[in-house]
């Protein structure tokens, strides 16, 4: 849940960042700098990222019959959030100083005169702080590499074949899935999002279950 919460925000930065890239006035500046940058991976890194890791919390029962860890997947998300913004999130500024994007140091080794460099001091020293958030970001995936493989031999076993009581059509499946995953061809009788239905016990119905 928090890494699929998280990644809407985060594809949100993406995506709105992207609308001054769009008009030739402020395009013209930010054209080919680390303003891009921040831009796309905001989309393909913490959206497409978060997004596959809320996928593998939340499949992993149905594929192995056992939960990961939930402390090690908090701490797992709070760095991997963190960190991921710490990247990125210098880059916005460093493309409205102007630093290149094809240049780790924007120009400046080029450049024939120091008032360049020093334009791009602040940019330079976000630089430094980026290397430093990059490596510690790798580094907060090691508890999710130790959770994942741990979990598969000594997670808790799940006590039924839908422990998160989702609506949707695969959690109908024996945990694991057999071969050929279901046991005989379900039956569809409702809409895969129907929470809370009348008076019914429960805050859910699945979709192959009779009213």
């Amino acid at each position: 849940m928090l890494f699929a919460l998280a990644f809407l925000p985060m594809f949100g930065i993406g995506g709105l960042t992207g609308l001054p890239l769009g008009f030739s006035a402020t395009d013209i500046h930010l054209h080919d700098t680390y303003y891009v940058i921040a831009h796309f991976h905001y989309v393909v890194a913490p959206g497409t990222i978060f997004a596959l890791f809320a996928g593998i919390y939340y499949w992993f029962p149905k594929v192995t019959g056992r939960t990961m860890n939930e402390f090690w997947g908090r701490v797992h998300f709070v760095l991997s959030l963190i960190f991921m913004n710490l990247v990125f999130l210098p880059m916005f500024i460093q493309g409205l100083e102007g630093m290149h994007r094809r240049m780790y140091d924007g120009g400046a080794t080029y450049a024939l005169t120091p008032d360049v460099v020093h334009g791009l001091s602040l940019a330079l020293k976000l630089n430094t702080g980026i290397s430093h958030a990059a490596w510690l970001l790798g580094l907060a995936q090691v508890p999710f590499i130790i959770n994942f493989f741990w979990s598969i031999f000594r997670g808790q076993r799940v006590t039924s074949d839908n422990p998160w009581e989702s609506t949707t059509l695969e959690w109908a499946t024996p945990t694991p899935p057999p071969h050929g995953n279901f046991l005989q061809p379900p039956v569809v009788v409702r809409g895969p999002y129907e929470y809370t239905p009348g008076r019914r016990p429960g805050d859910f119905l699945p979709q192959n279950q009779p009213a």
